[in-house]
């Protein structure tokens, strides 16, 4: 049975575009009441405003700002029940080419800013005994894929956190679930070479996992749902094989053959 989710108060972050904004749009259709935060200004006063989401400029690698954010919402629209983290970035190439500061800026935003989410949340919902947190993770939460690898111990780290993070809320009446997409047709991944398998996914099928999370309680879900093979199958079958596989899916391939061009847009948003 679907657990009630109308009228409750969500914060999605890096909700200007993209993932967030599609979330943003799913919640409110089930009913809750939303607030949309990115760190871009312009972006999200444009995209939230029209849609009549209330909405906030946000950095969330600052750990006080996300508290701060999180006292304003309490003191003017009531408790925080549902918190989306959601923003991220990617920064592609061989990982001993790339710029330390894109390596510190991906760890800030991808984990740094669940970190801060969660601390800002949490206290809150544990004393009321009721909330629930989507951690919006990859599926190379799970996988490595070269020319990401930063990206992709980031990911990971957030899966583990998640899980750890799960075990310790057991019993107070707060949730925490995650979601593990695969490529979703957004700027992040623009520019990178499809795989064969599995397909790239919409934002709004990101979006509906997120919804249904939020009413099922489940702890992880994949999008879409026969990528969880991306962990069935290591588990099955020896290294050699399972990298063969990822081979002939094009996995090698992904980041490491980039139309420059298309990706020049988010690459220059990334590095400002």
């Amino acid at each position: 049975m679907a657990r009630e989710i109308s009228g409750r108060l969500a914060l999605v972050t890096g909700g200007a575009r993209g993932i967030g904004l599609a979330t943003a749009r799913a919640l409110a259709a089930a009913g809750c009441r939303v607030v949309v935060a990115d760190r871009d200004a312009a972006a999200v006063a444009a995209s939230a405003g029209p849609l009549g989401f209330a909405w906030r400029v946000l950095d969330v690698t600052d750990g006080a700002a996300f508290a701060r954010c999180v006292g304003e919402l309490e003191r003017e629209l009531g408790p925080v029940e549902v918190l989306v983290n959601n923003a991220g970035l990617l920064s592609l190439g061989p990982f001993l080419d790339q710029p330390v500061e894109d390596d510190a800026r991906q760890l800030a935003v991808n984990l740094g800013g669940v970190l801060a989410g969660l601390r800002a949340v949490l206290p809150g919902m544990v004393a009321r005994g009721r909330g629930h947190v989507v951690n919006v993770t990859s599926v190379a939460g799970r996988v490595g894929a070269r020319d990401a690898a930063v990206y992709c111990a980031s990911k990971h780290a957030v899966v583990g956190l998640s899980e750890a993070v799960r075990q310790e809320l057991r019993g107070t009446g707060v949730e925490l679930s995650w979601v593990l997409p695969a490529l979703v047709r957004t700027e992040l991944v623009s520019g990178v070479t499809p795989l064969r398998w599995p397909r790239m996914v919409e934002p709004s099928e990101v979006a509906t996992a997120v919804v249904c999370a939020l009413q099922t309680g489940r702890a992880e879900t994949w999008v879409p749902r026969e990528a969880r093979l991306a962990v069935l199958l290591p588990a099955l079958l020896p290294r050699t094989v399972v990298e063969w596989i990822g081979r002939a899916l094009g996995v090698d391939r992904l980041f490491t053959r980039v139309d420059a061009r298309a990706r020049a847009a988010y690459q220059a948003r990334l590095r400002g």
